[in-house]
């Protein structure tokens, strides 16, 4: 039983098989682009949350001026607390090297 197959058959099978490797192919290249989409999306999405560097600067050095705006306060405060202690103290000598 042999099988005669006509040329029409032949390229008609043929065609079938190459029309189902290109559709294989186009949906495995439509599957790509949507992962590739969606990590486009991601990036943008997270470029328009992110603070653009000079923004961050500006803010940055704002702090910066207030923490150093504090310290300079505070040693002041400190060297003041120290030189009131330093003249209690001259004042206790005082009243007591005066009573002997």
């Amino acid at each position: 039983m042999s099988e005669e197959v006509s040329l029409r058959e032949y390229m008609e099978s043929r065609f079938t098989s190459l029309q189902r490797a290109v559709d294989k192919a186009e949906e495995s290249v439509d599957k790509r682009f949507g992962s590739v989409n969606e990590m486009r999306a991601m990036v943008t999405d997270s470029a328009t949350r992110f603070m653009p560097r000079a923004e961050y600067e500006t803010a940055h050095r704002a702090l910066v001026e207030k923490v150093e705006g504090l310290q300079k306060f505070l040693w002041m405060g400190l060297g003041a607390v120290m030189a009131v202690q330093l003249f209690i103290g001259i004042v206790f000598v005082m009243l007591r090297g005066g009573g002997k």
